[in-house]
């Protein structure tokens, strides 16, 4: 009787091991979807390794990129309520790079050099994570351009 139990449960146990190995691999981000990064973007949340989450409802200051050729720039630009934004001279060149542990930013300005990870990217949002493995999500934004 005990060994029914016994054998019942050793097959539950690994059925759910072999369920978390395939569900718990993240999907490594299509390196042809790219070009999804260009234009403006918004954070929307943080969510840290502890789970600590802080949200960003409304924001003025939005990230731009520009990528071409998995080379380009990446700069904060300030809205202003005619539909315009503020750019200042401060950006960073980032570098789209490729290996076996996913596709990564690495962003380098004169003031130093950070790398995250692109979990995932669409035409409507963007998961990037830290070095500190805390996740930053991301909407993009559309710009109304008719005047």
């Amino acid at each position: 009787m005990y060994y029914y139990y016994f054998y019942r449960m050793k097959k539950i146990l690994i059925l759910v091991f072999l369920l978390s190995i395939c569900f718990g691999c993240s999907q490594k981000v299509d390196i042809s979807k790219i070009d999804d990064i260009n234009g403006y973007w918004q954070i929307t949340k943080a969510v840290n390794t502890d789970g600590d989450k802080k949200d960003y409802p409304i924001n003025e200051v939005y990230d731009y990129y520009e990528i071409k050729n998995e080379t380009g720039f990446h700069k904060k630009v300030t809205w202003q309520p005619d539909g315009t934004f503020l750019v200042n001279d401060l950006s960073e060149t980032v570098k789209i790079s490729d290996n076996s542990e996913g596709v990564f930013i690495e962003f380098t300005s004169k003031f130093g050099k950070h790398t995250e990870r692109i979990e995932s990217v669409s035409e409507k949002e963007l998961v990037l994570e830290t070095s500190d493995k805390a996740k930053l999500y991301f909407s993009k934004v559309i710009l109304n351009t008719e005047k």
